[in-house]
C-alpha cells in the first residue's frame, strides 16, 4: 500500500514542483485534453468534458480544483503519515495553488 501511494504520489507531483516547470506540464497536459476535445467533436460526440473544451475550460480554475480535490489531499495525508520531509513540497504546492487561483478570476467565463 504504501509503495502504490508512493507511485500515485510521483504521478500526481506536477503540482508540488517549481512554478515555472509545473506551468510546463500543465501547458503539455492541458493541450494534451484540448486535443482529445478535437477529436470527439470531428466524431460527433455529443459530450465532451469540459476540461477537454479548448473553446470553454479554464486552466486556472481546473488547477485550483485538481489541487484542492485530489493533490493537496494526497500529498498531506503522504507527508503526515509517510515523509515528513514533504512538508516542502507541500509549502510549493500552497503557493503554486495560490499562483493559479489569483489569475482564475481573469480567466474566460464557460458559454452559457
Amino acid at each position: 500500500q504504501v509503495l502504490r501511494n508512493m507511485v500515485h504520489c510521483a504521478d500526481l507531483s506536477n503540482p508540488t514542483k517549481p512554478l515555472g516547470l509545473y506551468r510546463q506540464w500543465t501547458e503539455r497536459i492541458m493541450e494534451e485534453f484540448f486535443r482529445q476535445g478535437d477529436l470527439g467533436r470531428e466524431r460527433g460526440h455529443m459530450e465532451i468534458s469540459p476540461m477537454c473544451d479548448k473553446h470553454s475550460a479554464s486552466v486556472e480554475k481546473s488547477q485550483v480544483g485538481f489541487i484542492d480535490f485530489v493533490v493537496q489531499p494526497l500529498w498531506e495525508a503522504w507527508a503526515e503519515l509517510v515523509h515528513p520531509d514533504a512538508r516542502e513540497m507541500l509549502r510549493a504546492l500552497h503557493e503554486n495553488r495560490e499562483w493559479f487561483r489569483l489569475r482564475a478570476p481573469l480567466s474566460p467565463e464557460p458559454p452559457p
